[in-house]
């Protein structure tokens, strides 16, 4: 006869008299392990994904998902060199194929002053201490807006014309913990040394998508 007495520890000891042979015993066993699962699941653990860094990343994963940046200007298609998501507050940069090669954190407008959606182009790029842009908050309070800024204006995508400014722009800033956040008067926001770089890239009367 056996006997399976299982002690404080959940190990279990089998006593035997008389004569078992070995499929008796490994039935027992089966019998006694059938409610323990083959594998123990684990539980409590999360895997973030990497988040997209302000100064930018070209991983895959973060690129896969970029928005079209096909637009259409007085009936052609075209590419927009740049396209803003304030769903997700990202800036992706494409090339003049529309492939995107690079995605950066950046903070756009609060919900009491959201960041206009729409087709806009590029006109100007300007550079710390603004001292051409008379009369404007760039020039009285320059460390707002960092090395540069990047001048966009609205345009009627069915002439492909500039209707005006609406002074929400592209530049830097001084406070680098609102990227990746909702806290701008309108502007996108981006990490200094990033848009010294971005300022260099991209060219007057190429197309900016906000969505």
């Amino acid at each position: 006869m056996i006997k399976i007495n299982p002690n404080l520890n959940n190990d279990i000891t089998i006593k035997f008299s008389g004569s078992k042979n070995s499929s008796e015993i490994n039935t027992v066993f089966a019998k006694t392990n059938s409610n323990v699962p083959d594998e123990i699941p684990q539980t409590g653990l999360t895997i973030e994904k990497e988040k997209v860094s302000p100064k930018g990343s070209k991983n895959p994963e973060h690129l896969k998902n970029a928005p079209s940046p096909i637009i259409t200007v007085a009936g052609e298609k075209k590419f927009a060199a740049i396209v803003i998501d304030t769903k997700t507050n990202l800036l992706y940069r494409y090339d003049d194929k529309g492939q995107a090669e690079i995605v950066y954190s950046v903070a756009t407008g609060k919900k009491s002053s959201p960041t206009r959606k729409g087709i806009k182009m590029i006109t100007n790029v300007e550079a710390y201490p603004y001292k051409t842009a008379y009369g404007t908050k760039r020039k009285k309070n320059p460390n707002d807006y960092g090395p540069n800024v990047i001048i966009i204006e609205n345009i009627n995508p069915e002439t492909g014309k500039i209707y005006g400014r609406n002074g929400q722009f592209i530049h830097g800033n001084k406070n680098p913990n609102s990227l990746g956040k909702y806290a701008s008067l309108g502007c996108v926001r981006m990490d200094n040394e990033v848009i010294k770089e971005l300022s260099k890239e991209v060219e007057k009367n190429t197309y900016v998508l906000i969505q």
